[in-house]
C-alpha cells in the first residue's frame, strides 16, 4: 500500500499572531522567514491536512515570464486538488512534502524546495541565467475552502526561452506562453490566487525588476 503523502503546514493561530489579510500581501519579508522556521513547521498526512482549517498549506506559487509573456495553463484532472479543475491559473507549484527530508536545516531549504516543486511540474532547470527567480509577495484567500487551509509565497520567474518549459504532469493542461493582456481577460474563468496575481501583476513585476529580476 502506497504510503500517503505528508505535506508541509504551519498553525493557523500563528499567521493569526503575524496578521491576517485576504488576497495578496506585498510584504513577504514579515511572513516567510517565521513561518517557514524550522520550529513552526510540521508534517501532515495531506488528507488530513485539506480537511483541518488549525493549519495551513505552504505552496510555492511561481509566476513564469518570458519578454512580455506569461505562461498560462488550464489545471487538469491529473491534479490532486479538484477543487480546482478546468480553472485556469498562471501559478505552478505546489505541496513541499516530507520526502523533501533536511529540507530546513539549511538557510536556503524552502528555496531549494520551491525548485524541487517546480521541475515536477513543468520541465525547467535553475541554470545559470536562463531563469531567474525572487520572491515578490504571499497569498492568502479565506473566501474559499481550499484558500482557508493553503497559504502562497508568489515568485516571479523569468526565463530566456520559451522551450524551457514543456509539461511533466497531468496536473497542468496546454501550458502556453500568452501575452500578459491576453491572460488578464475573463479573470473569472481563473483559479483566486491566479486572479490576484493578475490584478497585481505590475505591482509584483516592479518588486522583481527592483530585486534584479527583470524582463
Amino acid at each position: 500500500m502506497a504510503t500517503e503523502e505528508r505535506v508541509l503546514c504551519f498553525e493557523r493561530k500563528l499567521f493569526e499572531d503575524l496578521g491576517v489579510f485576504q488576497g495578496i500581501n506585498l510584504d513577504p519579508g514579515k511572513y516567510l522567514p517565521v513561518v517557514t522556521s524550522a520550529n513552526q513547521v510540521l508534517y501532515l498526512n495531506r488528507s488530513a491536512a485539506e480537511q483541518d482549517k488549525r493549519y495551513k498549506q505552504l505552496i510555492p506559487y511561481v509566476l513564469i515570464l518570458c519578454g512580455d509573456k506569461i505562461l498560462r495553463y488550464r489545471r487538469g484532472r491529473g491534479g490532486q486538488e479538484t477543487r480546482l479543475h478546468g480553472l485556469y491559473s498562471v501559478g505552478i507549484g505546489g505541496h513541499i512534502s516530507e520526502e523533501d527530508h533536511g529540507l530546513f536545516s539549511q538557510r536556503q531549504g524552502y528555496q531549494e524546495g520551491m525548485w524541487r516543486e517546480l521541475k515536477e511540474e513543468v520541465a525547467i532547470d535553475r541554470v545559470n541565467d536562463q531563469a531567474r527567480e525572487t520572491v515578490v509577495a504571499v497569498i492568502n484567500d479565506d473566501s474559499t475552502e481550499v484558500g482557508y487551509v493553503h497559504f502562497g509565497v508568489v515568485h516571479v520567474l523569468r526565463v530566456a526561452n520559451e522551450n524551457l518549459v514543456g509539461r511533466r504532469c497531468d496536473g497542468i493542461v496546454a501550458p502556453e506562453f500568452v501575452p500578459v493582456a491576453e491572460a488578464r481577460r475573463e479573470p473569472a474563468g481563473y483559479e483566486s490566487w491566479s486572479r490576484f496575481c493578475l490584478e497585481n501583476l505590475e505591482l509584483l513585476l516592479a518588486k522583481a525588476a527592483a530585486a534584479g529580476v527583470g524582463g
